[in-house]
């Protein structure tokens, strides 16, 4: 049964404005990386200067790369400065990723044009899209280049047209200024394998050119913002923005989030809730295993999943939201295997799913969401902006942007807490510590749970 034709225009746009709202009303800014993210933003805010080299608590900052944050900026420019507006461009970004995977759904699958509500159903009330759709993250930005390079691609496997190399390339290049290189490895399988899924690859060599003409326009997107940042970085810079963040992640040289080959497997079977626990679900996999080699879509999603894949989970590092450009596949496929099951059936589905994580993260504000908060710290700081400010230690910028800051605080081990108060008899410390003894000898302005330990602000010795 299709929905109603009004029902069709707003329904996705109001149950993504439903989980926007819950998140900004429920859900504080998630330390280290929302809190660092959104800091990231801030200063590049403060600088005015988009084609600068990143900075996180004003020192060089090579770890992302930029287009979220001119994103967010845009949004501040727009709205002003706010948490909302920080997080408006990750929930149209989410928002773009289901428009996109029923376009790339309707170019696969010749009878998929009844099926786009069915899909976006599915995609929106999946566990991966509820978690990460209002995050501060960049993988979903990706996710919508990665979708774009993607039906550029099966477009120009059937039509070898000039405007599908041009939209590869340029949703690669943008990709690629979302989260790095890693953006044309998502699309990586899909384009070698061509010969396999493509039904009628003519000119072959004709095919690859064009490629190698998507991925320079890719480049000259690239260096509009690599070559004047690398003008105004030292070599320091340019070696960990360029080897360091892609060599040294693929190789788990950075020792950040190695994880075993193996770590993907528990999670995938959160792709499927809630419809793995449909009967017809099976039935629906059953079916589509007798023919999965026999239609050309079928054969994309398999070269486009299984060998990016096994390609994630040999790369060293690993984190579950690295995945998340390969949710559309997932989706894609699950449509086949639910076309036994009713629409009405799928959006009461979704309706359970949503109401099931607004009422978390309501319950959540106020439990365990509480000691991630660091607005009371914030707040401090904020009527306090005169003053010199440390962090007892390993300071990620937790509180750049939600305090506003306009200049670095400093990190100090706690060896060294003593002599920095020393030299700074007005400052203020934060520590973050589960034991009394750090914080003994000094007066405690704030004391409260933080992350299963404390975090108390500190001023000079009594």
């Amino acid at each position: 049964m299709a929905l109603p034709a009004w029902t069709r225009l707003v329904w996705l746009p109001l149950v993504v404005f439903i989980l926007f709202l819950a998140a900004i009303s429920f859900r504080p800014l998630l330390p280290i990386d929302e809190t660092r993210y959104t800091s990231v933003a801030w200063e590049m805010y403060l600088s005015q200067d988009w084609l600068k080299p990143l900075t996180m608590n004003f020192a060089p900052y090579h770890h992302k790369l930029p287009l979220l944050f001119w994103l967010i900026n845009a949004s501040w420019a727009i709205f002003g400065v706010s948490r909302w507006a920080a997080t408006l461009p990750v929930v149209l970004s989410s928002l773009a990723c289901v428009y996109l995977t029923v376009a790339l759904g309707r170019v696969l699958f010749p009878a998929f044009h009844n099926q786009g509500d069915r899909a976006a159903i599915i995609m929106v009330a999946s566990v991966p899209f509820l978690a990460y759709s209002t995050l501060i993250y960049f993988d979903l930005t990706l996710t919508v280049f990665v979708l774009l390079s993607l039906i550029g691609t099966v477009v120009y496997a059937r039509e070898r047209d000039w405007r599908s190399v041009v939209l590869i390339g340029v949703s690669l290049g943008l990709g690629i200024l979302a989260r790095g290189p890693v953006a044309f490895l998502h699309i990586l399988f899909p384009i070698l394998l061509a010969p396999l899924w493509a039904s009628d690859l003519r000119q072959p060599i004709r095919w690859y050119l064009g490629i190698l003409a998507a991925l320079g326009v890719a480049t000259v997107i690239v260096l509009c913002w690599l070559i004047p940042v690398l003008r105004q970085a030292d070599g320091k810079f340019a070696y960990a923005l360029l080897w360091v963040q892609t060599v040294g992640r693929a190789t788990g040289k950075l020792d950040a989030h190695v994880q075993p080959f193996y770590f993907y497997l528990p999670f995938l079977p959160a792709a499927l809730i809630p419809w793995v626990f449909l009967p017809r679900f099976w039935k629906g996999v059953a079916v589509l295993r007798e023919g999965l080699w026999e239609a050309e879509g079928s054969r994309f999603l398999i070269c486009w999943v299984v060998p990016n894949l096994l390609l994630f989970s040999v790369i060293s590092e690993k984190q579950p939201h690295y995945l998340l450009p390969l949710l559309p596949a997932v989706v894609l496929a699950m449509v086949l295997c639910l076309k036994e099951v009713p629409t009405r059936q799928l959006a009461q589905g979704l309706a359970i799913m949503v109401v099931a994580i607004v009422a978390g993260q309501a319950i959540a504000s106020a439990t365990i969401l509480k000691r991630y908060d660091l607005e009371p710290v914030a707040t401090y700081m904020r009527a306090n902006r005169d003053k010199d400010w440390a962090f007892v230690t390993n300071y990620h910028a937790e509180l750049g942007f939600l305090a506003r800051l306009q200049k670095p605080v400093d990190d100090v081990p706690p060896r060294r807490l003593a002599q920095w108060f020393a030299d700074h008899p007005d400052g203020r410390a934060i520590v973050v510590s589960r034991d009394s003894k750090d914080v003994a000898g000094y007066q405690t302005v704030i004391n409260y749970p933080y992350r299963g330990k404390r975090v108390v602000v500190l001023s000079a010795q009594r």
